[in-house]
Protein backbone atom coordinates (compact mmCIF):
# COMPACT_ATOMS: atom_id res chain seq x y z
CA UNK A 1 0.00 0.00 0.00
CA UNK A 2 2.86 2.35 0.77
CA UNK A 3 4.17 1.92 -2.76
CA UNK A 4 0.86 2.88 -4.35
CA UNK A 5 0.76 6.01 -2.21
CA UNK A 6 4.23 6.94 -3.46
CA UNK A 7 3.19 6.09 -7.02
CA UNK A 8 0.09 8.30 -6.77
CA UNK A 9 2.16 11.11 -5.30
CA UNK A 10 4.63 10.84 -8.21
CA UNK A 11 1.81 11.07 -10.76
CA UNK A 12 0.47 14.13 -8.95
CA UNK A 13 3.92 15.75 -9.04
CA UNK A 14 4.16 15.13 -12.79
CA UNK A 15 0.82 16.85 -13.43
CA UNK A 16 1.73 19.74 -11.12
CA UNK A 17 5.20 20.21 -12.62
CA UNK A 18 4.05 20.16 -16.24
CA UNK A 19 1.19 22.58 -15.52
CA UNK A 20 3.59 24.94 -13.71
CA UNK A 21 6.01 24.78 -16.62
CA UNK A 22 3.20 25.72 -18.96
CA UNK A 23 2.14 28.72 -16.89
CA UNK A 24 5.54 29.85 -15.60
CA UNK A 25 6.66 31.97 -18.53
CA UNK A 26 5.19 34.31 -21.11
CA UNK A 27 4.76 33.79 -24.87
CA UNK A 28 8.43 34.54 -25.55
CA UNK A 29 9.50 31.34 -23.74
CA UNK A 30 6.71 29.15 -25.07
CA UNK A 31 8.97 27.06 -27.33
CA UNK A 32 11.57 26.44 -24.61
CA UNK A 33 8.76 25.70 -22.20
CA UNK A 34 7.30 23.07 -24.51
CA UNK A 35 10.67 21.34 -24.91
CA UNK A 36 11.15 21.28 -21.14
CA UNK A 37 7.68 19.84 -20.65
CA UNK A 38 8.34 17.07 -23.16
CA UNK A 39 11.71 16.19 -21.61
CA UNK A 40 10.30 16.11 -18.08
CA UNK A 41 7.28 14.15 -19.22
CA UNK A 42 9.36 11.51 -21.03
CA UNK A 43 11.77 11.15 -18.12
CA UNK A 44 9.03 10.73 -15.55
CA UNK A 45 7.09 8.38 -17.84
CA UNK A 46 10.14 6.12 -18.09
CA UNK A 47 10.53 6.18 -14.31
CA UNK A 48 6.88 5.27 -13.88
CA UNK A 49 7.17 2.45 -16.41
CA UNK A 50 10.20 0.98 -14.65
CA UNK A 51 8.49 1.17 -11.27
CA UNK A 52 5.36 -0.42 -12.71
CA UNK A 53 7.36 -3.29 -14.25
CA UNK A 54 9.11 -3.88 -10.93
CA UNK A 55 5.77 -4.12 -9.17
CA UNK A 56 4.29 -6.46 -11.79
CA UNK A 57 7.34 -8.73 -11.79
CA UNK A 58 7.30 -8.93 -8.01
CA UNK A 59 3.58 -9.75 -7.97
CA UNK A 60 3.91 -12.45 -10.67
CA UNK A 61 7.19 -13.74 -9.25
CA UNK A 62 8.51 -13.40 -12.81
CA UNK A 63 12.18 -13.00 -12.01
CA UNK A 64 13.19 -14.13 -15.52
CA UNK A 65 10.88 -11.67 -17.26
CA UNK A 66 9.06 -14.35 -19.22
CA UNK A 67 5.77 -12.43 -19.22
CA UNK A 68 7.11 -9.14 -20.62
CA UNK A 69 10.66 -9.68 -21.79
CA UNK A 70 9.91 -12.69 -23.98
CA UNK A 71 7.53 -10.78 -26.34
CA UNK A 72 9.94 -7.83 -26.33
CA UNK A 73 12.82 -10.14 -27.17
CA UNK A 74 10.87 -11.64 -30.06
CA UNK A 75 10.04 -8.19 -31.36
CA UNK A 76 13.71 -7.13 -31.28
CA UNK A 77 14.72 -10.30 -33.12
CA UNK A 78 12.09 -9.55 -35.78
CA UNK A 79 13.30 -5.97 -36.22
CA UNK A 80 16.98 -6.89 -36.22
CA UNK A 81 16.42 -9.91 -38.48
CA UNK A 82 18.77 -12.09 -36.42
CA UNK A 83 18.41 -15.73 -35.47
CA UNK A 84 18.61 -17.16 -31.95
CA UNK A 85 22.08 -18.15 -30.85
CA UNK A 86 21.07 -21.83 -30.97
CA UNK A 87 20.52 -21.53 -34.74
CA UNK A 88 23.76 -19.71 -35.56
CA UNK A 89 25.29 -22.94 -36.87
CA UNK A 90 23.03 -22.55 -39.91
CA UNK A 91 24.66 -19.20 -40.71
CA UNK A 92 28.30 -20.25 -40.42
CA UNK A 93 30.33 -19.60 -43.55
CA UNK A 94 32.80 -22.17 -44.88
CA UNK A 95 36.00 -20.23 -44.20
CA UNK A 96 37.70 -19.77 -40.86
CA UNK A 97 40.75 -17.75 -39.87
CA UNK A 98 42.71 -18.16 -36.67
CA UNK A 99 39.71 -19.72 -34.96
CA UNK A 100 37.42 -16.88 -35.98
CA UNK A 101 34.27 -17.88 -37.81
CA UNK A 102 31.99 -15.59 -39.80
CA UNK A 103 28.19 -15.59 -39.82
CA UNK A 104 26.27 -14.93 -43.00
CA UNK A 105 23.63 -12.67 -41.42
CA UNK A 106 21.19 -11.03 -43.78
CA UNK A 107 20.70 -7.27 -43.84
CA UNK A 108 18.29 -6.38 -41.00
CA UNK A 109 14.76 -5.25 -41.88
CA UNK A 110 15.24 -1.88 -40.14
CA UNK A 111 18.13 -1.08 -42.51
CA UNK A 112 16.00 -2.08 -45.52
CA UNK A 113 13.27 0.20 -44.23
CA UNK A 114 15.63 3.15 -43.90
CA UNK A 115 17.25 2.49 -47.27
CA UNK A 116 14.06 2.20 -49.33
CA UNK A 117 12.30 4.83 -47.25
CA UNK A 118 15.09 7.35 -48.02
CA UNK A 119 14.85 6.59 -51.74
CA UNK A 120 11.05 7.00 -51.76
CA UNK A 121 11.29 10.21 -49.72
CA UNK A 122 13.95 11.59 -52.08
CA UNK A 123 11.79 10.89 -55.15
CA UNK A 124 8.69 12.44 -53.59
CA UNK A 125 10.69 15.48 -52.43
CA UNK A 126 12.27 16.00 -55.86
CA UNK A 127 8.93 15.74 -57.67
CA UNK A 128 7.07 17.97 -55.22
CA UNK A 129 9.67 20.70 -54.80
CA UNK A 130 11.64 20.71 -58.06
CA UNK A 131 9.40 19.19 -60.76
CA UNK A 132 5.79 20.03 -59.97
CA UNK A 133 6.80 22.93 -57.73
CA UNK A 134 3.89 22.56 -55.29
CA UNK A 135 6.10 22.45 -52.20
CA UNK A 136 6.98 25.63 -50.28
CA UNK A 137 10.71 25.90 -50.73
CA UNK A 138 12.35 28.47 -48.48
CA UNK A 139 12.24 31.36 -50.94
CA UNK A 140 8.58 30.78 -51.87
CA UNK A 141 7.66 30.29 -48.24
CA UNK A 142 9.32 33.62 -47.44
CA UNK A 143 7.46 35.30 -50.30
CA UNK A 144 4.15 33.86 -49.10
CA UNK A 145 4.82 35.09 -45.56
CA UNK A 146 5.70 38.56 -46.85
CA UNK A 147 2.50 38.68 -48.91
CA UNK A 148 0.51 37.66 -45.86
CA UNK A 149 2.28 40.35 -43.82
CA UNK A 150 1.50 42.91 -46.53
CA UNK A 151 -2.16 41.86 -46.42
CA UNK A 152 -2.22 42.21 -42.64
CA UNK A 153 -0.55 45.59 -42.94
CA UNK A 154 -3.17 46.67 -45.48
CA UNK A 155 -5.86 45.82 -42.95
CA UNK A 156 -4.03 47.91 -40.35
CA UNK A 157 -3.69 50.78 -42.82
CA UNK A 158 -7.41 50.65 -43.53
CA UNK A 159 -8.02 50.80 -39.79
CA UNK A 160 -5.80 53.89 -39.59
CA UNK A 161 -3.18 52.30 -37.36
CA UNK A 162 -0.29 53.32 -39.65
CA UNK A 163 -1.51 56.76 -40.64
CA UNK A 164 0.46 59.61 -39.12
CA UNK A 165 1.98 62.90 -40.20
CA UNK A 166 4.89 61.08 -41.88
CA UNK A 167 2.97 58.39 -43.78
CA UNK A 168 -0.33 60.11 -44.59
CA UNK A 169 -1.27 60.46 -48.27
CA UNK A 170 -4.11 62.24 -50.01
CA UNK A 171 -7.33 60.20 -50.05
CA UNK A 172 -8.90 60.60 -53.50
CA UNK A 173 -11.77 58.10 -53.30
CA UNK A 174 -15.25 59.61 -53.44
CA UNK A 175 -16.30 57.78 -50.29
CA UNK A 176 -13.32 59.06 -48.32
CA UNK A 177 -13.95 62.64 -49.45
CA UNK A 178 -17.63 62.31 -48.53
CA UNK A 179 -16.62 61.15 -45.07
CA UNK A 180 -14.19 64.06 -44.86
CA UNK A 181 -16.93 66.52 -45.79
CA UNK A 182 -19.18 65.11 -43.08
CA UNK A 183 -16.46 65.55 -40.46
CA UNK A 184 -15.65 69.02 -41.82
CA UNK A 185 -19.26 70.24 -41.73
CA UNK A 186 -19.66 68.96 -38.19
CA UNK A 187 -16.40 70.19 -36.68
CA UNK A 188 -14.66 72.73 -38.93
CA UNK A 189 -17.29 74.78 -40.75
CA UNK A 190 -17.99 76.93 -37.68
CA UNK A 191 -14.57 78.58 -38.01
CA UNK A 192 -13.71 78.02 -41.67
CA UNK A 193 -17.10 78.24 -43.40
CA UNK A 194 -19.08 75.47 -45.07
CA UNK A 195 -17.44 76.27 -48.40
CA UNK A 196 -13.97 76.72 -46.91
CA UNK A 197 -14.22 80.47 -47.46
CA UNK A 198 -12.81 81.29 -44.03
CA UNK A 199 -14.48 82.93 -41.02
CA UNK A 200 -12.55 83.07 -37.76
CA UNK A 201 -10.12 80.61 -39.30
CA UNK A 202 -8.29 81.01 -42.63
CA UNK A 203 -9.61 80.49 -46.15
CA UNK A 204 -9.00 77.00 -47.67
CA UNK A 205 -9.81 77.83 -51.29
CA UNK A 206 -6.72 79.86 -52.22
CA UNK A 207 -3.02 78.93 -52.49
CA UNK A 208 -1.94 80.54 -49.21
CA UNK A 209 -1.30 78.59 -46.01
CA UNK A 210 -0.25 79.78 -42.57
CA UNK A 211 1.21 76.46 -41.45
CA UNK A 212 2.07 74.97 -44.81
CA UNK A 213 -0.06 73.26 -47.43
CA UNK A 214 -0.09 69.67 -48.56
CA UNK A 215 -1.63 66.71 -46.80
CA UNK A 216 1.19 66.20 -44.28
CA UNK A 217 1.09 69.79 -43.03
CA UNK A 218 -2.72 69.88 -42.95
CA UNK A 219 -2.84 66.52 -41.13
CA UNK A 220 -0.30 67.79 -38.57
CA UNK A 221 -2.30 70.97 -37.98
CA UNK A 222 -5.52 69.00 -37.50
CA UNK A 223 -3.84 66.48 -35.22
CA UNK A 224 -1.95 68.83 -32.90
CA UNK A 225 -3.91 72.04 -33.43
CA UNK A 226 -2.66 75.62 -33.00
CA UNK A 227 -3.64 76.44 -29.39
CA UNK A 228 -2.20 79.97 -29.60
CA UNK A 229 -4.77 80.83 -32.29
CA UNK A 230 -7.70 78.88 -30.86
CA UNK A 231 -7.32 75.79 -33.09
CA UNK A 232 -7.74 72.78 -30.81
CA UNK A 233 -6.01 69.41 -31.18
CA UNK A 234 -8.39 66.90 -32.77
CA UNK A 235 -6.42 63.70 -32.16
CA UNK A 236 -8.52 62.97 -29.09
CA UNK A 237 -11.79 63.20 -31.03
CA UNK A 238 -10.89 61.99 -34.54
CA UNK A 239 -9.04 58.79 -35.45
CA UNK A 240 -6.15 58.91 -37.98
CA UNK A 241 -8.38 57.85 -40.88
CA UNK A 242 -10.88 60.62 -40.15
CA UNK A 243 -8.08 63.19 -39.95
CA UNK A 244 -6.75 61.95 -43.29
CA UNK A 245 -10.19 62.16 -44.89
CA UNK A 246 -11.01 65.62 -43.58
CA UNK A 247 -7.53 66.85 -44.55
CA UNK A 248 -8.02 65.48 -48.07
CA UNK A 249 -11.42 67.14 -48.29
CA UNK A 250 -9.91 70.48 -47.21
CA UNK A 251 -7.31 70.19 -49.99
CA UNK A 252 -10.09 69.46 -52.50
CA UNK A 253 -11.57 72.91 -51.77
CA UNK A 254 -8.59 74.62 -53.44
CA UNK A 255 -9.69 76.61 -56.50
CA UNK A 256 -13.39 76.67 -55.62
CA UNK A 257 -15.21 80.00 -55.43
CA UNK A 258 -17.61 80.18 -52.48
CA UNK A 259 -19.07 83.59 -51.65
CA UNK A 260 -17.53 85.90 -49.06
CA UNK A 261 -14.03 84.48 -49.33
CA UNK A 262 -11.58 85.67 -46.71
CA UNK A 263 -8.36 87.28 -47.91
CA UNK A 264 -5.09 85.36 -48.29
CA UNK A 265 -3.11 84.56 -45.14
CA UNK A 266 0.32 83.04 -44.78
CA UNK A 267 2.61 82.09 -47.67
CA UNK A 268 1.83 80.74 -51.10
CA UNK A 269 2.19 76.94 -51.28
CA UNK A 270 3.48 75.17 -54.38
CA UNK A 271 1.58 71.84 -54.70
CA UNK A 272 4.46 70.29 -56.67
CA UNK A 273 6.62 70.46 -53.53
CA UNK A 274 4.29 68.08 -51.72
CA UNK A 275 5.93 64.67 -52.19
CA UNK A 276 3.07 62.92 -50.42
CA UNK A 277 0.76 63.96 -53.24
CA UNK A 278 2.87 61.92 -55.59
CA UNK A 279 3.89 64.76 -57.88
CA UNK A 280 5.86 63.19 -60.74
CA UNK A 281 8.32 66.04 -60.82
CA UNK A 282 9.32 65.61 -57.17
CA UNK A 283 9.73 61.84 -57.54
CA UNK A 284 11.86 62.06 -60.66
CA UNK A 285 14.04 64.80 -59.20
CA UNK A 286 14.95 62.64 -56.19
CA UNK A 287 18.34 61.05 -56.94
CA UNK A 288 18.53 59.11 -53.71
CA UNK A 289 21.51 58.71 -51.38
CA UNK A 290 24.62 56.93 -52.58
CA UNK A 291 27.60 57.06 -54.93
CA UNK A 292 25.64 57.80 -58.12
CA UNK A 293 25.23 61.55 -58.58
CA UNK A 294 24.50 61.94 -62.29
CA UNK A 295 23.61 59.51 -65.10
CA UNK A 296 23.20 60.49 -68.73
CA UNK A 297 20.98 58.02 -70.56
CA UNK A 298 21.51 57.49 -74.26
CA UNK A 299 20.13 54.89 -76.66
CA UNK A 300 19.56 51.45 -75.13
CA UNK A 301 22.59 49.17 -75.44
CA UNK A 302 21.28 45.73 -76.51
CA UNK A 303 24.40 43.85 -75.38
CA UNK A 304 24.21 45.48 -71.97
CA UNK A 305 20.50 44.61 -71.74
CA UNK A 306 21.35 40.92 -72.16
CA UNK A 307 23.94 41.06 -69.38
CA UNK A 308 21.51 43.05 -67.24
CA UNK A 309 18.85 40.38 -67.63
CA UNK A 310 21.27 37.68 -66.49
CA UNK A 311 22.26 39.76 -63.45
CA UNK A 312 18.62 40.50 -62.67
CA UNK A 313 17.74 36.79 -62.63
CA UNK A 314 20.63 35.99 -60.28
CA UNK A 315 20.49 39.02 -57.98
CA UNK A 316 16.95 40.42 -58.09
CA UNK A 317 14.38 37.85 -59.20
CA UNK A 318 14.05 36.29 -55.73
CA UNK A 319 12.19 39.44 -54.58
CA UNK A 320 11.11 41.27 -57.76
CA UNK A 321 8.96 40.41 -60.75
CA UNK A 322 8.63 42.68 -63.75
CA UNK A 323 4.86 42.76 -64.13
CA UNK A 324 3.50 41.83 -60.70
CA UNK A 325 3.92 42.55 -57.03
CA UNK A 326 6.07 39.98 -55.21
CA UNK A 327 8.23 40.46 -52.12
CA UNK A 328 9.12 43.86 -53.58
CA UNK A 329 7.24 46.14 -56.00
CA UNK A 330 6.78 45.35 -59.71
CA UNK A 331 9.50 46.92 -61.84
CA UNK A 332 7.69 47.50 -65.12
CA UNK A 333 7.85 51.23 -65.79
CA UNK A 334 10.14 51.95 -62.84
CA UNK A 335 12.27 54.11 -65.12
CA UNK A 336 9.17 56.29 -65.62
CA UNK A 337 8.58 56.64 -61.88
CA UNK A 338 12.09 57.08 -60.48
CA UNK A 339 15.23 58.83 -61.60
CA UNK A 340 18.01 56.52 -62.89
CA UNK A 341 20.28 57.77 -60.09
CA UNK A 342 17.68 56.81 -57.48
CA UNK A 343 17.30 53.31 -58.96
CA UNK A 344 21.06 52.68 -58.95
CA UNK A 345 21.55 54.10 -55.45
CA UNK A 346 18.75 51.87 -54.20
CA UNK A 347 20.65 48.85 -55.53
CA UNK A 348 24.03 50.03 -54.23
CA UNK A 349 23.09 51.62 -50.90
CA UNK A 350 19.77 50.11 -49.74
CA UNK A 351 20.34 50.40 -45.98
CA UNK A 352 20.93 54.15 -45.96
CA UNK A 353 18.21 54.71 -48.55
CA UNK A 354 15.59 52.98 -46.39
CA UNK A 355 16.74 54.91 -43.32
CA UNK A 356 16.97 58.37 -44.86
CA UNK A 357 15.22 58.60 -48.25
CA UNK A 358 11.51 59.51 -48.17
CA UNK A 359 10.49 57.38 -51.17
CA UNK A 360 12.42 54.36 -49.92
CA UNK A 361 10.88 54.75 -46.46
CA UNK A 362 7.37 54.74 -47.94
CA UNK A 363 8.15 51.65 -50.02
CA UNK A 364 9.41 49.88 -46.91
CA UNK A 365 6.23 50.76 -45.02
CA UNK A 366 4.16 49.45 -47.91
CA UNK A 367 6.01 46.17 -48.51
CA UNK A 368 7.49 45.57 -45.02
CA UNK A 369 10.59 44.11 -46.65
CA UNK A 370 13.97 45.88 -46.67
CA UNK A 371 15.95 45.90 -49.89
CA UNK A 372 18.75 43.34 -49.62
CA UNK A 373 22.27 44.51 -50.36
CA UNK A 374 23.56 42.26 -53.16
CA UNK A 375 27.07 43.80 -53.10
CA UNK A 376 26.75 44.99 -56.69
CA UNK A 377 29.40 47.11 -58.33
CA UNK A 378 28.36 50.43 -59.82
CA UNK A 379 28.84 49.01 -63.31
CA UNK A 380 26.62 46.00 -62.48
CA UNK A 381 23.86 48.26 -61.18
CA UNK A 382 24.11 50.33 -64.37
CA UNK A 383 23.79 47.12 -66.41
CA UNK A 384 20.63 46.08 -64.52
CA UNK A 385 19.27 49.61 -65.02
CA UNK A 386 19.77 49.19 -68.78
CA UNK A 387 17.67 46.00 -68.65
CA UNK A 388 14.92 47.78 -66.68
CA UNK A 389 14.87 50.56 -69.28
CA UNK A 390 13.32 48.09 -71.74
CA UNK A 391 10.18 47.92 -69.56
CA UNK A 392 8.70 51.37 -69.97
CA UNK A 393 5.36 52.94 -70.76
CA UNK A 394 7.02 55.90 -72.49
CA UNK A 395 9.05 56.28 -75.63
CA UNK A 396 12.71 56.83 -74.80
Amino acid sequence: MKFYKVYSLLIYLIILLTSNLHAAEGPADETLNSVAKVMVGITLAVILLVIWLIVVYSEKNDTEGEIFLSPLHKFLILVAGTKPIEEESELLMAHEYDGIKELDNRIPPWFHGLFWGSIIFGIVYMVQYHVIGTGDIQREEYAAEMQEAAYQRKLLVLSGAFINEETVTVAKEAGALANGKEVYDKNCATCHGFGGEGLVGPNFTDDYWIHGGGIKNVFTTIKYGVPAKGMISWQGQLDPTQMQEVGSYILSLRGTSPPNQKGPEGEKWDPSSDESAGAPGSLMSDKGIGPVKEIMLTDIDASRVKLGEELFVVKCSACHKIDKRFVGPPLHGVIDRRSPEWIMNMMLNPEEMVNKNTIAKELFLEYLSPMANQSLTQDESRTILEYLRTFTDKEL
